[in-house]
C-alpha cells in the first residue's frame, strides 16, 4: 500500500507542477462564455449469426453487442465515456449476466484522466496497450510528458481447456434449452494487479523516456473450491493449511524501460529502446538468501533486502532477470532514404504488460528506397536476417533471411507496372549438438510477381489488369531425402473494372489460373469472380448502397503413384501410413462457390445501418486433420449506429475574441 501512496503523490505533484497557472484566469473568463454543457457520441448494436457444418468453435454461432460512446464537454473540459452494455454469445448465452464495461476519459488542456476500462502505451518492453480496469493520468506537454495508472489486468476466473464436440447449431439450441451440462477441464486465472508509469523529457524530436511496470497475481482472489485444504491438529487447535495446486502459478513482474529519440539536423534520426525484466513464475516459492561471506554477497543481500522492505519486489527461487532492446537509424537524403534496424530479445524475457516477443533471437534489418525517372518510378530494397539461440543452450541454431525488391512505374496517365521479388532462406546451424548433414535444414523460397495495368478513359473509366506469379520452394541439402518439399506454383490472372458514372455502378470481373507441381503430385485451379457495387440513392441527407460478389473455383488434384521409383515409393508409403492414408493414383475434381450480399443505409450523417449475408461451399477441405468432403459456411450480420450532438445547457452570451 505504501508504494501506491508514493505513486499517487508523484502523480499529484507532477499535475500541480505542470499547470499553466499564468493562463488560468484568461481561460476561466473564456469558459464562462461558451456553452456550459454539451454532449455528443454514438450508440449502436450489432447482431451476428453463423453456421458451419465443420465448425470447431472458432466463431460463435450467435453474438450480440450493444454499446454507447458519449463525450460530455463541461466548460471546455472533455469527459468521454464508453459503455459496453451487452456482450453475449452462444458460449455464454445469458442476458442476466452480460459483459459490462465503463470508461471515463476526461481531458483538460494537455491532461487526460482515465477511469474504468482503458489502455495506454509506454514502452514495447514494459507496458504497451494491455487493457486495465482502474484509474490513470497522462500529461502531454511540449517539453515534459508523464503518465501512470493503477488497476487490474485480469480478473479471477476460469477458462476451458477442451473443445466441445457439438456443432454450432446444436450448441446454440442446447444453450437456449439450458442443456449445457458438458463437463470441461478448467484451470483458474488469478486477479492480476498492476501499476505503471513513465516520464519523458524533451521535445518530440529529441527526448528521453523512462518507464516502469509492476504486476502481481493475487493468490487470495480465487474461489475457495480451487484450493486443496489440509487440516492439522496442534495442541487441540485445528490449523487450516492451504496447499495450492502445482498447475496454478501466481506470477510477479517488475519491468523497466529506457527509450531515447534523437534527431540530427534534417537528415538523420536515431532511436534506441531498452528493457530489463525481473520475472518470478511462481510467487509461492521461498525468497532467496545468499549464504557466505564477502563484499559482493553482502551487497546482493542488501539490495534484495531493500527491495523486499520497500514492498516493490521479492526475489524468489526461480526469479529471472532478462534484457531486450532495439535500435533504429534512419537517413533521409531525398530522393534516397535508408533505414537500419537491430533487435534482440533474450530467452524467456517476460513482461506481463506487453506481448509479441520473438524470444531468444536477434534481428538485423535494412531498407533502401528512392524515386526515379522524375518521380514516375519507385524502387525499394529490403532485407532482414534473424538468428536465434542467443544463450547457446538450444540443440540447434536456426537462421532465417528474407529479402525483397519492389519496383513500380507509371507510363503516362494510362499504364502502370508493378514488379515484386521476395526471397526467404532458412538454414540450420550447430548449437549444443552438431547437426547431422543428412537432416540439416537448408531451403530457399523464391516469389516473383508482375502486375501491369492499363486504364482507358472514354465515357467511363475502364481498367484492364494482368497478374503473373511464380513461387518456388527448393531444398538445397543434397543429402536430405526431402524431394517432396520441392514445389513450384505458377499463376496467371486477368482483371477488368469499370465505373459507370451516370448509373453510379462499378463492376469488376477476374479470372485466375494456377498450377502447382510437386514430386508425384499436380494441382491446378481455375478461379472466376465478379462483383457489383451500386449507389441506389445519393442525396444530401440519404445514401443507400448495395454490393454483391460471386466467386467460383474449379480445382483438380492428381497424385500419380506410377511415376515413383521403388525407394521413393517406400518413403512416401511410410509418410502416408503415419497420417492414416494410402498411396494410390487418383484424380480429384472439386467445385467451390461463394456468394456475398450487402447493403448500407446512411441518413443525415446520424443514422447508419447495414445488413450482410454470405454463403460459401468449399469441397475437399482438410481442417486440422479432419477431412470434410463439403464445407458449407453461412453468415448473417445486422449493424446499426446513431450519432448525436446537442447542447444540454446553452450560453446566454457569445464568446468574444480574447486576443482583442
Amino acid at each position: 500500500m505504501k508504494r501506491y501512496v508514493h505513486l499517487l503523490q508523484i502523480l499529484c505533484f507532477s499535475l500541480l507542477f505542470g499547470l499553466p497557472l499564468t493562463s488560468m484566469a484568461q481561460e476561466s473568463e473564456y469558459q464562462t462564455l461558451v456553452d456550459p454543457l454539451t454532449v455528443s457520441g454514438t450508440v449502436g448494436t450489432q447482431v451476428t449469426s453463423s453456421w458451419n457444418n465443420a465448425d470447431l468453435h472458432y466463431n460463435s454461432p450467435f453474438s450480440a453487442i450493444a454499446y454507447a460512446n458519449t463525450t460530455f464537454n463541461v466548460y471546455g473540459i472533455s469527459v468521454p465515456m464508453n459503455l459496453n452494455l451487452i456482450n453475449v454469445s452462444s458460449e455464454q448465452f445469458n442476458f442476466s449476466r452480460p459483459s459490462f464495461t465503463i470508461n471515463f476519459m476526461p481531458t483538460w488542456k494537455k491532461f487526460t484522466f482515465y477511469l474504468g476500462t482503458a489502455c495506454m502505451n509506454f514502452s514495447n518492453y514494459t507496458y504497451n496497450g494491455i487493457s486495465f480496469d482502474g484509474v490513470g493520468l497522462e500529461y502531454r506537454g511540449n517539453k515534459f510528458r508523464f503518465g501512470g495508472f493503477y488497476g487490474n489486468f485480469d480478473h479471477a476466473t476460469t477458462f476451458r481447456t477442451q473443445l466441445d464436440d457439438r456443432d454450432a447449431i446444436t450448441f446454440l439450441s442446447d444453450s437456449l434449452l439450458g442443456m449445457n451440462n458438458v463437463a470441461y477441464t478448467t484451470y483458474p486465472t488469478f486477479k492480476r494487479r498492476a501499476y505503471a508509469a513513465h516520464i519523458a523529457v524533451g521535445s518530440l524530436r529529441n527526448y528521453v523516456d523512462l518507464s516502469l511496470l509492476h504486476a502481481k497475481d493475487d493468490l487470495n482472489s480465487l474461489p475457495a473450491q480451487w484450493y486443496m485444504y489440509n487440516v492439522y491438529s496442534t495442541n487441540d487447535i485445528d490449523t487450516l493449511l492451504i496447499v495450492r495446486d502445482s498447475t496454478i502459478k501466481g506470477k510477479e513482474n517488475l519491468a523497466m524501460g529506457l527509450k531515447g529519440h534523437f534527431t540530427i539536423g534534417k537528415h538523420v534520426m536515431f532511436e534506441a529502446n531498452m528493457g530489463a525484466s525481473l520475472f518470478t513464475p511462481d510467487i509461492t516459492r521461498d525468497e532467496i538468501v545468499i549464504e557466505g561471506e564477502g563484499d559482493g554477497i553482502a551487497l546482493a543481500n542488501k539490495l534484495m533486502g531493500g527491495l523486499r522492505k520497500s514492498g516493490l519486489y521479492n526475489i524468489r527461487y526461480g526469479s529471472e532477470v532478462r534484457f531486450a532492446g532495439d535500435a533504429l537509424l534512419n537517413l533521409d537524403f531525398q530522393p534516397v532514404t535508408a533505414m537500419l534496424t537491430y533487435r534482440f530479445v533474450q530467452p524467456d524475457y517476460t513482461s506481463l504488460g506487453a506481448n509479441g516477443f520473438n524470444q531468444n533471437a536477434q534481428t538485423f534489418g535494412g531498407n533502401l528506397a528512392t524515386n526515379l525517372l522524375n518521380n514516375t518510378a519507385y524502387l525499394s530494397l529490403n532485407g532482414y536476417l534473424q538468428r536465434d539461440n542467443l544463450d547457446k543452450k538450444q540443440l540447434y541454431t536456426n537462421q532465417v533471411g528474407s529479402y525483397s525488391v519492389n519496383w513500380s512505374n507509371f507510363f503516362g496517365d494510362n499504364i502502370a507496372l508493378s514488379a515484386v521479388y521476395y526471397g526467404v532462406t532458412q538454414k540450420m546451424h550447430d548449437g549444443v549438438m552438431v547437426v547431422p548433414e543428412e537432416v540439416r535444414v537448408n531451403q530457399i523460397t523464391h516469389s516473383l510477381n508482375l502486375s501491369p495495368s492499363y486504364t482507358l478513359s472514354l465515357d467511363n473509366d475502364h481498367t484492364f489488369s494482368l497478374d503473373f506469379t511464380l513461387l518456388q520452394n527448393k531444398n538445397r541439402n543434397k543429402l536430405m531425402d526431402s524431394y517432396f518439399l520441392n514445389v513450384t506454383t505458377t499463376s496467371f490472372g486477368l482483371g477488368y473494372e469499370v465505373y459507370l458514372a451516370a448509373q453510379r455502378i462499378s463492376l469488376d470481373a477476374n479470372y485466375e489460373y494456377s498450377l502447382s507441381r510437386a514430386y508425384g503430385n499436380n494441382y491446378n485451379s481455375h478461379g472466376l469472380s465478379g462483383g457489383i457495387n451500386n449507389i441506389f440513392i445519393k442525396r444530401n441527407d440519404l445514401t443507400l448502397t448495395g454490393n454483391a460478389r460471386l466467386t467460383m473455383a474449379y480445382n483438380v488434384e492428381k497424385a500419380d503413384a506410377k511415376d515413383f521409383t521403388d525407394p521413393e515409393r517406400q518413403v512416401l508409403n511410410h509418410l502416408a501410413r503415419r497420417v492414416g492414408a494410402t498411396l494410390q493414383s487418383e484424380i480429384t475434381n472439386d467445385v467451390s462457390l461463394a456468394a456475398r450480399l450487402g447493403t448500407t443505409l446512411k441518413y443525415k450523417d446520424r443514422h447508419r445501418a447495414s445488413v450482410y449475408f454470405s454463403i460459401s461451399n468449399y469441397s475437399d477441405n482438410i481442417i486440422i486433420g479432419q477431412h470434410v468432403a463439403v464445407n458449407t459456411d453461412v453468415r448473417f450480420m445486422v449493424d446499426y449506429s446513431y450519432s448525436f450532438a446537442s447542447r444540454l445547457v446553452k450560453s446566454k452570451k457569445q464568446p468574444r475574441n480574447l486576443s482583442e
